[in-house]
């Protein structure tokens, strides 16, 4: 939001030293004369000039922004985008979906999507656009017609069918059978805006999975929603809200991770809940505290590389990159 106030006032100044070049002596002499110098026989060409890059800037401070974080996009997280809706593998068959371990490279359990689906164009008017099939037989609220819902929302995606994909979302809350549903629906909604670069729309439906999660009280469920929120928080440059999900994401997963030293999807869970903050702490001049976090984090990706360096040396080997970066800085 503070970029988009910047790139505005930055577009108005712009267009006034525009019309300051154009009128010298406009606004009853209030605004001094700018004098080119040798420039002086292109006044004209130079103040359209100002007044181009002027609207450019405040028509792109309007743009909705895609999903990169406050350093441009250039930082390799293990965790990528936190788009956490399986489009590609084969759907639970239970009507719950753990959202807990699919932000990274290396995740045996889930598939995420690499890209934001493509805007699909309509169809012909004289083509009738078939109704999507969200369950077969089971009216709204009967058992198993989110799960349905949801296979049928899988099917879609796979097929690139996005207009119908988005009509299954919208639907999902009121297939919901209880709280733990809402929550997945809720979720499903922010996954799939967030994969469209709604950002507005995604942290809106974050926030209610966040207050539903909250109502269960199960701590895998609340992480997840609460690294999601994190996550918006970070692309919009809002790094108090970012770092506050993260550090309470990260106390849930040591929790878990105390709870079942033995699981390993909690541990990689752990790491990426480590470097989400140290992230957020870097950006916001706290080297230090993020040194600490990827030196904990590269500990326990280390002896998750030691034991499948298949499907965890990648991560170790962003760890550590990172961890040289950052050292790096510190040390200037």
């Amino acid at each position: 939001m503070l970029g988009r106030i910047i790139g505005m006032l930055l577009g108005l100044a712009l267009g006034g030293v525009a019309y300051a070049i154009l009128t010298p002596g406009g606004l009853e002499g209030r605004i001094p004369p700018i004098p080119l110098g040798a420039f002086e026989t292109l006044r004209m060409f130079v103040a359209a000039a100002c007044a181009g890059l002027g609207v450019l800037l405040f028509i792109a401070a309007l743009m909705p922004k895609g999903p990169s974080g406050p350093s441009g996009g250039k930082k390799r997280r293990k965790g990528g985008p936190p788009v956490t809706v399986d489009f590609t593998a084969d759907p639970a068959p239970a009507p719950s979906h753990d959202h807990g371990s699919t932000h990274a490279r290396h995740e045996p359990e889930a598939t995420l999507v690499a890209e934001a689906p493509e805007p699909v164009a309509e169809p012909p008017a004289a083509e009738p656009v078939p109704e999507p099939e969200v369950h077969s037989g089971a009216p709204p609220g009967a058992p198993g017609a989110f799960a349905e819902a949801r296979r049928a929302l899988h099917d879609h995606t796979r097929a690139e069918r996005w207009s119908e994909a988005a009509d299954i979302v919208r639907r999902l809350s009121s297939l919901a059978g209880d709280d733990g549903e809402r929550r997945v629906a809720a979720q499903d909604a922010g996954d799939f805006a967030r994969a469209q670069g709604l950002t507005d729309q995604a942290a809106e439906a974050y926030d209610e999975a966040l207050g539903l999660a909250r109502q269960i009280g199960d701590p895998a469920a609340l992480a997840d929603a609460l690294t999601n929120v994190g996550d918006v928080a970070y692309e919009e440059h809002r790094l108090d809200g970012a770092v506050e999900a993260y550090e309470e994401a990260l106390a849930l997963r040591r929790g878990l991770v105390e709870a079942r030293p033995s699981d390993v999807g909690a541990k990689r869970a752990l790491t990426l809940a480590l470097e989400r903050l140290a992230d957020a702490r870097e950006d916001r001049g706290h080297r230090v505290r993020a040194l600490d976090l990827y030196r904990e984090s590269l500990d326990i990706s280390g002896a998750l590389a030691s034991a499948d360096p298949v499907a965890y040396g990648e991560d170790l080997a962003v760890t550590r990159r990172r961890l040289a970066e950052l050292e790096a800085k510190v040390s200037v």
